[in-house]
């Protein structure tokens, strides 16, 4: 009896000491992979919106992550910041207080909105798309999303039937005149006949204003083409209901409606591989160019709705190859809604004029 006790006191032991083994081993590996993590380098990212609104915010969210995975980077992420000095200054300042050096502003008014945190805080690189601030520590980067709009506007242009396209827009700043004026031109070189009727919401995301300015336009100025600059697809669910076709921005696939002609699209990923790498591998960033675009596939049209014949792929892939060649879709006679000549036959507007003063809109624009 005494040696059975003995034995299963020893096997108690032995299966105790086992135990005892696994825990610490598990403990050292989980103490590795958290050393490994924090080892990581991190970046800072604020987004304006929920990572999943089908639009602006998911995109930046999907090119973001790609673009961490490629470079071994750890993402710290904070989402649904609106452009307002409050809850934007805390987002950055906790990043700023959990030692980020690397800080990501991915709305166009957000570097402007704390341009006083950014200069008091040289030890961290900001990045914003926007142009219009101005910093040691600040660099620009974008898209050039105004080439995808253009080749937007050639669908747009060709396949209108009354030759009066919409447009909904957000902001009126440089960013959104820009990709204005580059659709405009898309749709009255494709289709000279044509006039592009303009509308403002002075909002990112006002699912009421944006559906009623859209339906203004259907109503008063016969559209029967609607593009927009604003982050969901409240338009395309207006224009899906009134009949018209849509272009829809920043939309990956069409899940709406053969209405929606096309979409918009960038590929985040190239752009936040490109200077985040640059930062990692200590380049100096201030002298960097990101502006990326068709030279580099970071922008384009994500789909084409099967209303869309084949003659009008062959137009956008003709501008895309004439693009991609170094053409400036802003050359030759340029000139604005007010009649003022911006560029001649044998010119160019200049990549400064672009970033920085364009708040104009051009021939063809009707503001109803």
């Amino acid at each position: 009896m005494k040696n059975k006790i003995t034995a299963i006191t020893i096997i108690a032991i032995i299966a105790f000491l086992i135990t005892l083994f696994v825990s610490f081993e598990k403990i050292g590996n989980e103490e590795t992979t958290q050393k490994t993590d924090t080892q990581k380098p991190r970046v800072g990212f604020v987004l304006l919106s929920d990572t999943a609104d089908n639009g602006w915010n998911e995109t930046h969210y999907k090119g973001i992550k790609a673009a961490c995975s490629n470079l071994d980077v750890q993402m710290v992420l904070t989402d649904e910041i609106p452009e307002e000095r409050k809850p934007l200054e805390k987002a950055v300042n906790d990043m700023i207080a959990d030692s980020l050096k690397i800080i990501v502003l991915t709305s166009y008014n957000y570097p402007t909105l704390i341009k006083d945190i950014i200069k008091a805080h040289p030890e961290v690189m900001f990045f914003g798309i926007n142009w219009e601030m101005e910093a040691p520590n600040y660099k620009a980067y974008f898209a050039r999303i105004y080439q995808a709009r253009y080749l937007a506007g050639i669908v747009a242009g060709a396949m209108t039937k009354t030759n009066h396209v919409g447009y909904v827009a957000a902001m009126k700043n440089i960013q959104v005149y820009r990709g204005l004026n580059a659709f405009i031109l898309g749709v009255t070189r494709t289709n000279p006949k044509a006039k592009v009727y303009v509308r403002w919401t002075n909002s990112w995301n006002e699912g009421k204003t944006e559906a009623e300015n859209a339906n203004k336009l259907i109503d008063s100025s016969n559209v029967d083409v609607i593009g927009f600059h604003q982050d969901r697809a409240y338009i395309i669910e207006v224009a899906e209901k009134r009949g018209v076709y849509c272009i829809g921005n920043h939309v990956e696939n069409n899940k709406f409606s053969p209405k929606m002609l096309s979409s918009i699209a960038l590929d985040w990923g190239i752009i936040y591989k490109d200077f985040i790498q640059d930062f990692l591998q200590k380049k100096d960033n201030a002298n960097m160019d990101y502006w990326l675009g068709l030279e580099k596939d970071a922008v384009g049209l994500a789909f084409y709705s099967s209303e869309v014949p084949d003659s009008v792929k062959a137009l956008v892939n003709t501008a895309i190859e004439k693009i991609k060649a170094g053409y400036n879709i802003f050359s030759g006679k340029i000139i604005d809604s007010k009649g003022k000549h911006r560029s001649e036959e044998g010119e160019t507007i200049s990549d400064e004029v672009l970033r920085s003063d364009m708040e104009w809109l051009i021939k063809g624009a009707v503001e109803p």
